[in-house]
């Protein structure tokens, strides 16, 4: 088994892992992207969504392993190729049992009767939860330290350099020495520091998704879910900023590691993607596995059930809402926060992004 093969496979099974297990950050009552009244929670058709889910994301993990690590060898493409097809494979899987639970509702009529609600915290806008700034630090303290090593370097750094490796220590795309090419690591490690930064700030001013049953423990819970979600973002950030150093170093012949070794880049990216995965795991959307200071003693159940909002989004994943001047709000599948596609707020920041992503891509390919 050569380094690529295993590269590609371990690649690939991870994105499947994480499909398989998606399910399992969603609350109860968003059931693949649908909205379920609580009682309707346990209900055999979610039951048996569910267990076929993950029955077919489970092969379909299984086989495109097979397939990257018979492919590794061959171009480099067509290996490429596979982690697209593997996503489009679980959005289909997602879709058929989004579209039967979906049925279901509307057959049985799970909202007929029922009193819709939209609860909201006041408390929200006047005690509004801290940004932890002092976590940033350290993804910045790691990009200035590869930009410092960088400057001292460059004087010494050879005519041509390796600026992008097809898997761990074997480079397929060199470029002359340049500013650009030599510092494109560090151009890394800041865009990945302001992206998240950013998008932080924005969950901060997002609105919580509240349960009307229960507003006091739920609005604790999210408190917690979004200050522990902000923490391990920004601890990735740096992580990711040192294997871009490590990278970095790499480029600029610090040192040289063959075989096993030659990952070391990777591994901080891997320990941090793993770690957060786990502690969000444990919280759930919304921190809705967390025990909230007032969970079940203010539980009101004439409080009715939360709206019925699926008509704003899009095949469960893309939230469309015009009347809603929210930028971000709570996925309702898997774990984290959406662009409202109906502010232009939010399509201008998803057009910066992408091209300033884009952008910085094209012309350190360019060189």
């Amino acid at each position: 088994m050569t380094a690529q093969s295993l590269s590609a496979g371990l690649t690939v099974l991870f994105v499947g892992a994480v499909l398989c297990v998606m399910p399992a950050f969603t609350r109860p009552t968003l059931q693949f992207g649908v909205r379920v009244p609580a009682d309707r929670v346990g209900s055999e058709v979610i039951r048996r969504e569910q267990r076929a889910y993950h029955w077919r994301t489970g092969v379909l993990a299984l086989c495109f392993t097979v397939a990257a690590m018979l492919l590794a060898a061959g171009p480099t493409w067509l290996v490429a190729l596979l982690v697209p097809a593997e996503l489009a494979a679980g959005f289909g899987c997602f879709q058929l049992a989004r579209e039967r639970i979906s049925a279901a509702k509307t057959t049985e009529g799970w909202y007929e009767g029922a009193r819709q609600t939209v609860t909201t915290d006041t408390g929200w806008r006047t005690e509004p939860e801290r940004f932890p700034w002092l976590w940033v630090a350290p993804a910045v303290a790691v990009a200035v330290a590869t930009l410092v090593i960088g400057i001292v370097r460059y004087p010494d750094l050879p005519d041509r350099l390796a600026v992008h490796f097809t898997v761990p220590g074997v480079a397929d795309h060199w470029a002359d020495k340049s500013a650009w090419s030599a510092f494109s690591m560090v151009v890394g490690q800041f865009f990945v520091t302001v992206v998240i930064t950013t998008m932080l700030l924005l969950t901060y001013r997002s609105r919580p998704d509240i349960d009307g049953a229960d507003a006091a423990a739920s609005t604790s819970r999210y408190r917690r879910f979004l200050a522990v979600t902000a923490r391990a973002l920004l601890a990735l950030a740096a992580l990711v900023n040192v294997g871009l150093l490590l990278g970095a170093l790499q480029m600029w012949q610090v040192y040289r590691l063959t075989g096993a070794g030659a990952a070391l880049p990777v591994l901080p990216v891997a320990i941090g993607t793993l770690a957060l995965l786990a502690v969000l795991l444990r919280m759930g959307q919304g921190g809705y596995r967390l025990r909230g200071a007032a969970q079940g003693s203010g539980a009101d159940s004439g409080a009715g059930v939360p709206q019925d909002d699926d008509r704003f989004w899009k095949g469960g994943l893309i939230y469309v809402n015009r009347n809603d001047p929210a930028i971000l709000v709570g996925k309702r599948f898997g774990i984290g926060w959406t662009l409202n596609f109906g502010n232009p707020w939010a399509w201008l920041l998803f057009c910066a992004i992408i091209a300033v992503g884009v952008g910085l891509t094209a012309a350190r390919g360019g060189h």
